[in-house]
């Protein structure tokens, strides 16, 4: 035992330090998943689009409309700022703050418990505990890694300045309890438990303590402020009646999950669990004067009420990063009361083990199974999917991903089951629509459109999707026949403002696209750059409205090409090719370009038989016909590449940079060869 104990005091930390990343280890390569997205990629302050001072950070609702975390953000602004969008580097980071927080939990159970050995495997528990990997598999938690070394330090500067009487030790506590909650609220429990500790261990300094506990107060008192001011902006919290059987059962889930974590995440909590809260009550009798036990179990209790919704009519998500601190605590525990087990049965070898085998064979089973569901958005969402898949909202985050992944067969009946479980929502009928269109299956479209109409009168984007079949059908005086009545029943709403405007206009161009109407293009893309400014041209665009002749309007097109590489040049790529129809074709503009489009499709079909000799004279005449034709382009130069013709292929990606130079996917194809 006592080469254990050395073994353990000399290599502690490199102990802490090798388990943590070589657990973690996979997770460096997973990527951006779920809320990922929203919180960083497309954040345009995070991701440094737009610029931003350090009091911004500060302001609420100023990065996101929902959570206050502001030092959370500091962090993922610096990382981005310094290494660039890069999910390894972002998961590094997390596991680092992870692997740190453990290392400080350690150093304050010391202080706390005075006992090396339980310290050490009380922390080996936390570094394992399967209820952490949200935090730290996930980006978007770091916050609660963040926000638990913080913590931590907090208290554990706390007990020095406590102990020690030294002031300067309060204030980097103060401090640090600043930093955690700016990290993430779970750390807003600190000053109640501070109250306990002393309560338990130093009770006869139980006045003393008193002003150094309230100097806590104020700064969790702006805290709340500045976050309420960013939560009133939204329904994040909605208001929920639960019975007193509901609200136990939730605080039963959260014991549940935090001590034996097998029914991991997105779980809805089971009446039954309310007699979770039995084994809480068992130990506090069997230790009721042991001090150390009923502190722990104490703070667990405290670090778990702020989301049990035993308090407040609120719905919160049962989420394991919602239980860091209390299934931290749960670690403490688990070894407190093994050692008790070694002490207690001495001679009996079996049982004397029993309690670190079955936990941490039961955590590390849990641990190697739950990491992985973190890899990705698909991988993720059918975990989450299969738990729960009469949850509408589940069913309909499933649904993105699979659409998103293009496996529209198996999001067919994931959209036919969410409707069989009463849902009436219009998103889910239209998810069911574009899965129908992207799969070919036209006459289902058009029966689940009138279906559409019937079920949801006053919804404008029900025409728009039929417009989008017609289209597919090339019908395009029934396309713009419901386009008419989608633009009017908008209008009577008082819907055709802002971003629906930018919607139809996008429609719009398909329609203008197709039948040659270069005049009602340019009015599209007009407003379009208006309410957008996807060219941050300052509306020096509507110069081409200004010229009149092709050849002046061509040149304008061509010059925007040159400098800009946005969602933009895609249409202005359209308008050259529209107004080349015009000039070339005049009154049979429209005529022909159906045609050419006919054509194309024609060409898909022969590559799809394996015809290649058909496509590429296809392709071919299409250009000679429209020489701003980009997808025949395009295609005839894949084409080449599959068929090794390299050389045939370098002149066509070269024509296309002749028209886009700040193409870069053409770009990149082009060097390559």
């Amino acid at each position: 035992m006592n080469k254990i104990l050395d073994f353990i005091k000399r290599y502690n930390i490199l102990i802490f330090i090798t388990l943590g990343f070589l657990l973690y280890f996979p997770s460096l390569f997973y990527d951006f998943v779920f809320d990922d997205n929203s919180l960083l990629l497309s954040n345009q302050y995070i991701n440094g689009t737009f610029p931003i001072n350090f009091i911004d950070f500060f302001i609420p609702s100023f990065i996101l409309k929902d959570i206050y975390t502001p030092f959370t953000f500091i962090i993922f602004w610096l990382i981005i700022k310094i290494f660039g969008i890069n999910s390894f580097v972002f998961h590094f980071v997390n596991i680092l703050f992870y692997v740190l927080s453990s290392i400080v939990f350690y150093y304050l159970l010391k202080r706390i418990m005075n006992n090396d050995l339980i310290s050490f495997f009380a922390t080996m528990f936390y570094i394992i505990h399967p209820c952490h990997i949200e935090c730290t598999a996930w980006i978007s938690a770091m916050g609660y890694n963040i926000s638990a070394l913080f913590f931590f330090l907090s208290f554990l500067y706390f007990i020095l300045g406590f102990d020690d009487n030294k002031q300067c030790n309060y204030i980097y506590s103060v401090v640090f309890y600043i930093l955690a909650i700016l990290s993430q609220p779970i750390s807003v429990t600190l000053p109640a438990i501070l109250f306990l500790w002393v309560y338990c261990f130093r009770k006869e300094r139980l006045r003393k303590s008193i002003i150094p506990i309230v100097s806590y107060i104020p700064f969790l008192f702006i805290y709340f402020f500045l976050y309420r001011q960013t939560v009133l902006q939204t329904d994040r919290f909605i208001s929920v009646k639960y019975n007193i059987l509901e609200k136990f059962s939730i605080l039963g889930f959260d014991i549940f999950n935090s001590f034996i974590p097998i029914n991991l995440c997105f779980i809805k909590p089971n009446p039954n669990l309310f007699f979770m809260i039995i084994p809480i009550f068992i130990i506090i009798l069997l230790f009721k004067k042991d001090f150390l036990c009923i502190f722990f179990i104490g703070f667990e209790i405290i670090s778990i009420l702020p989301y049990s919704n035993l308090f407040f009519n609120i719905r919160i998500a049962l989420a394991d990063r919602y239980l860091f601190l209390s299934s931290s605590l749960f670690c403490v525990l688990i070894a407190y009361l093994s050692f008790y087990l070694l002490e207690k049965f001495k001679e009996k070898i079996l049982l004397k083990y029993i309690g670190f085998i079955f936990f941490v064979a039961l955590y590390l089973f849990s641990f190697m199974f739950y990491l992985p569901v973190w890899k990705n958005d698909e991988i993720l969402w059918t975990y989450v999917y299969n738990l729960n898949s009469n949850n509408i909202n589940v069913g309909r985050a499933y649904l993105d991903i699979l659409m998103g992944n293009k496996k529209y067969d198996e999001a067919l009946i994931v959209v036919d089951r969410v409707i069989e479980n009463n849902c009436v929502s219009f998103d889910v009928y239209s998810k069911k629509m574009e899965i129908l269109m992207n799969t070919n299956r036209i006459d289902d479209a058009l029966k689940l459109s009138s279906k559409m109409q019937k079920m949801f009168p006053n919804e404008f984007k029900t025409y728009l999707y039929l417009f989008d079949v017609y289209m597919l059908l090339k019908d395009y005086d029934k396309a713009i026949n419901v386009f008419n009545i989608a633009e009017e029943k908008c209008k009577q709403v008082d819907l055709y403002k802002n971003k629906n405007v930018y919607f139809f206009a996008t429609k719009r161009i398909k329609l203008d696209f197709v039948l040659a109407r270069p005049e009602d293009f340019i009015e599209s893309l007009k407003i379009i750059s208006s309410n957008f400014r996807l060219l941050e041209d300052n509306g020096e665009f509507s110069k081409i409205l200004e010229k009149k002749d092709y050849k002046s309007r061509e040149e304008i097109c061509l010059h925007y090409l040159k400098q800009y590489n946005n969602s933009y040049t895609k249409f202005l790529i359209f308008l050259l090719s529209c107004l080349y129809m015009k000039k070339t074709y005049e009154n049979d503009a429209s005529e022909v370009m159906n045609l050419l489009l006919i054509d194309m499709d024609k060409a898909r079909e022969f590559i799809n038989k394996g015809d290649n000799n058909s496509a590429e004279k296809i392709y071919l005449s299409v250009i000679s016909k429209n020489k701003y034709m980009y997808e025949a382009y395009y295609n005839l130069g894949i084409l080449y590449l599959q068929t090794n013709r390299r050389d045939e292929a370098k002149k066509i990606f070269s024509k296309m940079l002749d028209i886009s130079p700040n193409n870069e996917q053409i770009r990149n194809i082009y060097n390559s060869l």
